[in-house]
């Protein structure tokens, strides 16, 4: 019952943070000053939730920007994609359907992560240059201020991992069980 618990765990990482802005770069970021973070959970990408900003660092109302992502829909894809992984995992009985249904949702859900953080990157990345009150510092770019972070790193590694796991017990139901091995039989 590992798949129901890792796919779970993935969606329940969209709680945490997915991006950070560190606020070094001149001028700061969104409702930022310099100094301060902007962090995006992935709920927030997923829904275009207003992001954290360090509560000390927050520039005046009249010098606030705009740091609001619209909503991403692969990341909401993401979290259907999950529940419906979830449902399956939980609800489907014979072990070959399941598991090779669970690692294809599991896999589609991660390249789907991927592809919204590259994406997501970008947007901010675009968004913090149009911000700018000064030059970069030498030997700095637009990069170098925008990290992803341990909510996104731990969504993908559940994602993946299951499914990798559903994967190695798909084959294994399929190639059927070899001489003394009588779990395979059990779980077919």
């Amino acid at each position: 019952m590992f798949s129901p618990a890792g796919l779970v765990l993935a969606g329940l990482l969209f709680l945490a943070p997915f991006l950070a802005v560190s606020c070094d770069a001149p001028g700061g970021y969104g409702r930022a000053a310099p100094g301060g973070t902007t962090t995006y959970t992935g709920w927030d990408l997923a829904t275009g939730g207003t992001p954290d900003v360090t509560e000390d660092h927050l520039l005046p109302a009249g010098q606030r920007r705009d740091d609001v992502l619209p909503p991403q829909p692969l990341a909401g894809t993401v979290l259907v994609v999950v529940v419906i992984g979830v449902l399956v995992a939980v609800g489907v009985g014979r072990a070959r359907t399941r598991r090779g249904v669970v690692a294809a949702l599991a896999a589609i859900a991660a390249l789907f992560l991927l592809v919204n953080q590259a994406t997501v990157r970008v947007l901010v990345e675009e968004r913090l240059r149009e911000q700018l009150s000064a030059p970069l510092p030498p030997g700095k770019e637009i990069g170098d201020f925008v990290h992803d972070q341990g909510g996104f790193a731990f969504s993908l590694l559940a994602l993946v991992l299951v499914a990798l796991g559903n994967l190695a017990g798909w084959v294994r139901l399929v190639r059927g069980p070899r001489d003394g091995d009588t779990r395979a039989v059990a779980e077919g």
